[in-house]
């Protein structure tokens, strides 16, 4: 293994851990679409698209989780125009994209336009269209118009297996509503004979429910697909600016573009510095192709900072809480070296 190829496989779900997992697509085409998604990053591999696009369908939330930006800086209210989300779509179809997530920093299911967006990125030749929700809002109706869109994967978020704990986080969700509506979304795939969509059900890893991990995996494990528990990051960032020991490549610049409803284009999901400071813009999408931005010198400067293991000299890559926790776990033995 290469230096390079090291400092890749060190980022590799860095604070992600999935502890159930059933359901998992098959095909020829997702399993090609998986190998690219690994294995580009280590070879360094751009290609002429991204792999991956986080299509922001809207901004807002209808809860307030402590730990979640919404709470202490909440974004201004803005729904992706479907004619832009379309350019998005219709670019990629002629250039090898393979996964979407229709969100980044709102919830979902209060977009209108939720349902036909991922009809039109099925309906367009993406392999894989989902979102993550808080899964409030994912009543019967939905559920089906869910299903018949071809939606793939549904994350739902749900940080408790208690009434208690759940909702001393997810401020404004009901426990009881969450747990009947995915519930609900698994009787129906079962009445039409579907696997999909696959249904996830992760916690974020807080002082508030950690010493429930074991009872949430039990609780969950028997009703979802996958169940996944996440590191807890800082959104706010704390800047260092010493050189560390040890560095890391994120694999992200080699798989996935961010755009935002605005149309303003981020080179990874750790992008803003809360939900309203944007640290790095490679373009726009109203007025460039995401071939370009892909493709541009921007995006392609801060690989080479990152193939050189310079990532430190990025601000953006100083305040990323999944850049500090793969170096405290590298220095620690946890991690590649």
């Amino acid at each position: 293994m290469t230096d390079f190829e090291k400092k890749i496989e060190r980022g590799l779900d860095a604070t992600f851990r999935m502890v159930e997992s059933k359901g998992d697509d098959t095909s020829p085409g997702y399993r090609e679409y998986r190998r690219k998604w690994a294995e580009n990053p280590k070879k360094g591999i751009v290609g002429d698209f991204p792999i991956h696009l986080d299509l922001e369908g809207n901004t807002n939330c209808n809860l307030k989780c402590f730990m979640c930006f919404q709470s202490f800086d909440p974004p201004k209210k803005e729904v992706m125009d479907m004619a832009l989300f379309k350019k998005a779509i219709d670019e990629g179809a002629k250039k090898g994209l393979c996964s979407i997530k229709t969100m980044y920093r709102g919830e979902p299911l209060v977009n209108p336009n939720m349902v036909d967006m991922i009809r039109y990125a099925k309906q367009n030749g993406v392999i894989e269209a989902m979102f993550n929700t808080n899964a409030n809002l994912l009543t019967d109706k939905k559920a089906r118009e869910l299903i018949d869109a071809g939606l793939d994967k549904i994350i739902c978020s749900v940080d408790g297996c208690t009434k208690e704990v759940y909702e001393s986080i997810r401020i404004g969700g009901n426990f009881e509503t969450v747990v009947k509506n995915i519930k609900n979304l698994q009787k129906i795939k079962k009445e039409l004979g579907l696997k999909k969509p696959v249904v996830r059900v992760q916690m974020v890893s807080t002082p508030k429910n950690k010493q429930q991990t074991e009872e949430y995996i039990k609780f969950w494990s028997p009703i979802a697909d996958q169940v996944a528990v996440e590191d807890m990051l800082d959104w706010e960032g704390e800047e260092e600016d010493a050189t560390p020991l040890e560095e890391f490549a994120c694999a992200q610049l080699w798989q996935r573009l961010v755009v935002l409803a605005d149309g303003d284009v981020l080179p990874c999901c750790r992008a803003m510095l809360g939900a309203t400071e944007k640290l790095e813009v490679l373009g726009n999408l109203k007025d460039q192709t995401l071939e370009e931005i892909w493709r541009g010198k921007h995006l392609n400067a801060l690989r080479e900072l990152h193939r050189r293991g310079e990532s430190h000299r990025i601000r953006m890559c100083r305040l990323c809480g999944i850049r500090k926790q793969v170096l405290i776990e590298t220095l620690a033995g946890k991690r590649v070296k």
